[in-house]
């Protein structure tokens, strides 16, 4: 198997290029709401520009995801030990895979506008959850854990990823309600 946390990118790199998924995978409910709020409260057409939505869409989410896997990770290297570090890099490249193909998916919403709630809501982590399931799978096969420990780090992210889409889904009713 190739081993992808042997080559690694510059260590800045990785956390801007997740940014950047996270924007493009919010882009169209951010268009969406920027544009109501903007007409609503008769402001410029400043906020409701594209550009400024995709740069916004990206932002709680990249924020959730940075702070509960920086908690997770600190957690995971102190009780585990182990090549942690392979799995966090790694962890970027499937949460960047996952939001460029929720981002191809999405454009389900230039089609029926209607669907984006259920698209943010279930579809979201659903395809994410599998894409870090599928990379965690490859992290027990390259045993970057040792494998008694492995149970723990799968909770752990797996966990994590849980945490961090039921706050999306609680932040996006409260501000679908507002």
């Amino acid at each position: 198997m190739i081993d992808i946390a042997k080559r690694k990118l510059p260590s800045p790199i990785l956390p801007i290029l997740a940014y950047i998924s996270y924007c493009a995978a919010g882009w169209f409910s951010a268009r969406g709401d920027l544009a109501y709020y903007a007409g609503q409260m008769q402001m410029g057409d400043i906020i409701s520009h594209d550009a400024f939505a995709f740069f916004f869409g990206g932002l709680i989410p990249f924020a959730l995801y940075m702070i509960i896997t920086r908690f997770v990770f600190r957690t995971m290297h102190l009780r585990c030990g182990g090549d942690v570090r392979s799995i966090k890099y790694g962890l970027y490249f499937s949460v960047i895979a996952a939001n460029m193909l929720l981002f191809a998916l999405k454009f389900i919403y230039i089609a029926a506008p209607l669907s984006l709630g259920i698209l943010e809501i279930v579809l979201d982590p659903i395809i994410t959850i599998a894409f870090v399931s599928l990379y965690l799978l490859y992290a027990f096969k390259m045993q970057y854990v040792e494998k008694s420990r492995f149970r723990f780090v799968l909770s752990q992210i797996l966990g994590a990823f849980l945490v961090l889409y039921g706050l999306l889904a609680v932040i996006n009713l409260i501000v679908s309600v507002v």
